[in-house]
């Protein structure tokens, strides 16, 4: 994030409430005439081919249908303040940050699960569905990291101690992880809207991004690149950077399964950034890296993992429960509360911590955290949501298999 990232961050919130003609003029660099054609012609073409098209051809599909629902979420009024937009930030997080606030992060996290389960799990009691449902059920899938990592894992918890199909407890739970994630979104808004309007009205209210007190942001270094070619050469290493940690990472999750390959990942990276002196050039490289997956790659992928992950019938079905959906929105507004209120206590920004530690946890995972981050437009929060959706649903996980035995 650059000083003037942070001056539009502060612009009063009437700046977005722009007219909804006030569309962008490109999308992806291209003129909007040129791209929307171009992608137009893709779809078709695709679409008319009788054999398969391979890799290049799906890239191109998924490109178009991302890069062109990107451009009308972020010139909507209000609607892109809620995550019309999405962009990522890889291996860019400042070595200070992470030495001051990586460990304090994990106290409002397992404070958060605590309340969470013991708030949503009364609740439950007192209005008769009971506590083990409202827990395994609402709150669990929640806070347990999206979909692979979080329901998938807790339908098998439920199924193992209850009797019957994975694959059926399943279908309860899927829901709540979307509506949650969509709620999550929202909350961010109104966290960034507040930051904006109110961040002066009590000290560490308002950190603009940077999650631990006292740390500041680096300046951008790919806006300080000139030279196509060295941009070339430093998109390559980025690239082959974060492909070589993925795949180290894919290894010793094969080797030992209990934990998911993101956590690897996650302290790989932690530790590297902590105890290994980098070149000014390889982090260069990793920016220049972020800047490519930002503004080709993530709208495609979102628009792949929507298609495969949200089934539309179960989560209308759900909106005709109102207890359920009741206490799935009080799951996600107690967990960005909790996290928020013990983060400031160990020295946290208020809204920063309320949105790793918090949002981190409830929204739908990987997929989540970057709608969460565009819609609170702190997107070097990244690594932080990522702690709480991998390392924190593995403690929810662990929680639910403890409690499994006296609540199912």
């Amino acid at each position: 994030m650059t000083s003037r990232d942070v001056k539009e961050d502060s612009a009063p919130a009437e700046q977005v409430q722009e007219s909804a003609t006030s569309f962008d003029r490109t999308i992806m660099g291209l003129p909007v005439l040129a791209f929307i054609p171009m992608a137009i012609i893709a779809l078709v073409a695709v679409s008319l081919t009788s054999e398969g098209t391979g890799m290049t051809a799906a890239f191109a599909v998924v490109i178009s249908l991302g890069g062109i629902l990107m451009w009308v979420g972020n010139s909507i009024p209000y609607f892109k303040v809620i995550g019309g937009g999405v962009i990522l930030c890889i291996l860019g997080m400042p070595r200070s940050l992470l030495i001051k606030a990586g460990a304090r992060i994990l106290i409002p996290i397992i404070v958060t699960i605590a309340v969470c389960f013991t708030v949503i799990g009364l609740i439950g009691q007192v209005t008769g569905v009971g506590a083990g449902y409202a827990i395994f059920f609402v709150a669990g899938p929640v806070l347990g990291g999206g979909v692979a990592a979080g329901a998938i894992p807790i339908s098998e918890i439920i199924a193992q101690n209850s009797g019957g199909s994975a694959a059926e407890y399943l279908t309860s739970l899927v829901p709540a992880v979307a509506v949650a994630n969509i709620i999550c979104i929202i909350v961010a808004a109104v966290l960034n809207n507040a930051g904006k309007r109110h961040g002066h009205r009590f000290k560490a209210f308002n950190g603009k991004g940077v999650l631990a007190q006292g740390v500041r942001l680096p300046e951008a270094t790919a806006e300080k690149l000139q030279s196509p070619t060295a941009a070339v050469k430093l998109a390559a290493m980025g690239f082959f950077i974060a492909g070589a940690l993925f795949t180290v990472s894919n290894l010793l999750s094969d080797l030992f399964p209990v934990l998911h390959a993101y956590v690897f990942l996650i302290v790989i990276c932690a530790l590297a950034k902590i105890f290994v002196p980098m070149p000014q050039y390889v982090e260069e490289s990793v920016d220049l890296w972020y800047v490519f997956v930002a503004n080709a790659m993530i709208p495609a992928i979102l628009v792949a993992i929507s298609v495969i992950a949200i089934n539309i019938d179960e989560v209308l079905s759900l909106v005709s429960d109102p207890g359920y959906m009741a206490m799935t929105l009080l799951t996600v507004v107690i967990a960005a509360l909790v996290a928020g209120f013990v983060g400031w206590l160990v020295k946290l920004y208020w809204i920063e911590s309320a949105i790793s530690a918090g949002l981190g946890l409830a929204d739908f995972g990987s997929s989540g955290d970057l709608a969460v981050l565009q819609a609170s437009q702190r997107l070097n929060l990244l690594p932080f949501l990522s702690i709480s959706s991998r390392i924190g649903g593995g403690l929810v996980l662990v929680a639910l298999s403890a409690l499994a035995p006296y609540l199912l």
